[in-house]
């Protein structure tokens, strides 16, 4: 077809076979993509569309990092437009229509195919193509919410936790500081990098999580990383930094010991390195000790100096986190008024026998937090409330 901006997506075999009207291939090809990845209806034409909206291409390059598109580069694109207009969006030889399965994808970005795909014109398409590129990005950057990142590739995660802050009872500091930080971070103001520490199942992952959900129709993303992946950092930041979006790396339950690389690493990738900080990136990290570095009596020995030395060292790390935020167990108190409104949402109401059994579920399974009411309330409804597949304690 001769494409100028978009010739990349004339390398593939499906294309191909719609080109030459090869029906076999052809369906072969939309079968795969229909099942798997179709949101509409129209499932060949919906496929061109996909090709076009994830392929990355100066076009696409341009308008989602903000830049100007000049006016031959919208010139040549609006020609590649008629092209496929011709070409591939015309009366097509086949149909095929999907099953309908969720897809996992982000329903902004469901949202948008669909539109595309009902572009009745050239100009149409091109436009909302480049309201795409501009709004989401492109390829895989575009589809998911959440993400996960293992050192050398980021895959999206399409069944991401869907716990919002009202299912955090109590911490209400600790999500008003989150929220105000998160706020001026996606309206491009300072903010700081965020390290959420304090007692085993007090709420600090699900209050990251509850931050995406929160947000994410603003343009946040969460990229979870494993501890062994920090040294890559700066080679993930390189790569989000070409996307629209505004993204948090999630270090969850973080703690390193004095010989640990990735301890040095994470400082410099944070502050000390000379590569300016990607203005669209945060690190988050949640642990159980306030300085992330394991400290043994050997810290604690040696001499004035010696000890000094060792105390700088263990905050000069926790000191690049901005933001420095204790989650506490709850007293017994606050434990059984989580139970409460934990049930209250199941359709029960507190008794005092229901209380004396959530004090013996705490005493039995690993102590007073909100994950341990939230556990107990989840057993006590299963067992008693009119509790539905689907419903959220």
């Amino acid at each position: 077809m001769d494409l100028f901006v978009f010739n990349d997506i004339e390398k593939d075999d499906t294309i191909k076979a719609m080109v030459e009207r090869d029906n076999i291939p052809l369906l072969r090809g939309i079968v795969r993509f229909a099942e798997t990845e179709g949101v509409t209806s129209d499932s060949i034409k919906e496929y061109v569309v996909s090709l076009l909206a994830n392929d990355d291409n100066i076009l696409s390059q341009l308008a989602r990092s903000g830049k100007k598109i000049g006016k031959d580069l919208k010139g040549f694109a609006k020609l590649d437009a008629d092209l496929v207009f011709k070409k591939l969006l015309g009366k097509a030889a086949v149909k095929y229509s999907a099953s309908g399965n969720d897809t996992g994808f982000y329903e902004g970005y469901i949202e948008s195919i669909r539109s595309i795909t009902m572009a009745n014109s050239p100009e149409e398409l091109l436009d909302r193509l480049i309201l795409h590129y501009q709004i989401l990005g492109c390829g895989s950057l575009a589809k998911y919410i959440a993400y996960r990142y293992d050192g050398e590739e980021l895959s999206g995660i399409p069944d991401f936790d869907k716990t919002k802050f009202d299912d955090l009872v109590g911490l209400e500091r600790q999500k008003k500081i989150l929220m105000d930080n998160t706020e001026a971070f996606l309206d491009g103001k300072f903010s700081n990098n965020m390290l959420l520490f304090g007692d085993r199942g007090s709420g600090k992952s699900s209050s990251v999580k509850a931050l995406l959900n929160m947000y994410a129709d603003r343009g946040l993303r969460v990229v979870e990383l494993p501890k062994s992946a920090i040294t890559r950092i700066p080679k993930l930041t390189a790569e989000l930094a070409k996307s629209p979006h505004k993204y948090i790396l999630f270090l969850d339950d973080l703690t390193f010991e004095r010989h640990d690389t990735e301890y040095r690493a994470l400082k410099i990738a944070m502050e000390g390195q000379l590569q300016a900080a990607a203005g669209n990136v945060l690190v988050c990290a949640t642990s159980n000790r306030r300085h992330l570095i394991r400290e043994t009596i050997a810290d604690r020995e040696g001499g004035e100096f010696n000890v000094n030395d060792n105390m700088q060292e263990m905050l000069s790390l926790a000191e690049r986190f901005g933001i420095s935020l204790f989650f506490p167990s709850p007293d017994p108190k606050e434990y059984i008024n989580i139970v409460k409104v934990l049930l209250e949402r199941g359709g029960i109401e507190m008794t005092e026998d229901i209380r004396k059994e959530a004090v013996q579920w705490e005493m039995r399974y690993g102590g007073k937090s909100g994950r341990c009411a939230k556990q107990f309330v989840t057993d006590y409804v299963n067992k008693h409330g009119d509790f539905k597949e689907g419903d959220e304690v």
